[in-house]
């Protein structure tokens, strides 16, 4: 007999496992992630979110938004995304976002916060953040609840909230893709368009030299990158820059000139135009905000 803690299910389980042929075959894992300072809470009523800080300001880490119940609208930057019951969205860190607007006022939204020491591997989600969500990635996620409601443990909670983002990764999108037929842009080729440009935003380049890189012409990228996006090139490399200034801030005792200068912008007078203009205060008294916060 198994002993009580076990079911009989999982002693079958057990039972079938069969031999390998290769006792030293490497089996590989996609699980790159490592999520630390995780934190998990949800939303129950449209008042509650306007109540919170964390739909009015830029925020320095990760934050999954997961819809278990009640449609709702999400701002992130200046893009819209809408999301239905099993909607999950991505929001990267120090992205604006804003205006949870619930079309009910009973709700249920889960939030997970965290961190990633090297988040290269999410970049995938950047510009398509938004994934429905599948039975195993509730299965997931209640695994998840259940390790937070029993002790918050980091080192039980980081496999689950991994698999999850791992599983986002290999998801198609939930809003179908739009695609140029000429170039055929998608996801994968935004993303090689991300990674060129966040490798260099400490050096000023243009549209020019990323079209050439891309053997396409200026305005052909321009076009197409907007019609993929809803969005300009020149605006989403703007905000690279910001937002990774707005890091810098947080994270480093750097003066506003040196991060001017590290983030790709001309001059200091043009990086604080351009960030009082995308974050409403200006750098220094970001940097003071968040070392309140």
């Amino acid at each position: 007999m198994p002993p009580a803690k076990h079911s009989r299910r999982d002693v079958v389980a057990v039972e079938r496992l069969r031999t390998p042929k290769d006792y030293f075959a490497e089996t590989r894992s996609s699980l790159e992630l490592w999520p630390e300072k995780i934190l998990c809470f949800t939303r129950k009523t449209a008042m509650e979110s306007d109540s919170q800080p964390l739909a009015r300001y830029h925020h320095h880490r990760y934050v999954l938004v997961v819809n278990w119940m009640n449609s709702g609208e999400v701002y992130v930057d200046e893009r819209r995304f809408l999301l239905q019951s099993d909607d999950g969205l991505l929001i990267f860190p120090f992205q604006f976002h804003h205006g949870f607007k619930f079309r009910r006022p009973s709700v249920l939204w889960q939030f997970i916060t965290f961190e990633i020491k090297d988040g290269s591997a999410l970049e995938a989600l950047r510009l398509s953040p938004h994934r429905r969500f599948q039975r195993r990635d509730f299965e997931l996620l209640s695994n998840l609840v259940q390790a937070w409601n029993r002790s918050g443990d980091q080192d039980e909670l980081a496999p689950w909230l991994a698999l999850i983002l791992n599983r986002m990764l290999r998801a198609p999108r939930a809003v179908k893709e739009r695609w140029d037929p000429e170039l055929k842009i998608s996801g994968s080729f935004l993303v090689k368009i991300n990674k060129h440009c966040l490798a260099r935003l400490h050096q000023p380049f243009g549209l020019k030299e990323l079209a050439g890189w891309l053997s396409m012409s200026e305005s052909h990228l321009r076009a197409s990158f907007r019609r993929t996006t809803g969005m300009s090139l020149g605006q989403h490399l703007r905000r690279l820059r910001l937002q990774k200034a707005m890091g810098m801030l947080v994270q480093s005792n750097l003066n506003v000139t040196q991060i001017a200068e590290k983030c790709g912008f001309d001059s200091v007078f043009a990086f604080s135009r351009s960030f009082r203009r995308f974050t409403g205060i200006t750098a220094s008294e970001y940097r003071t905000h968040s070392a309140l916060s």
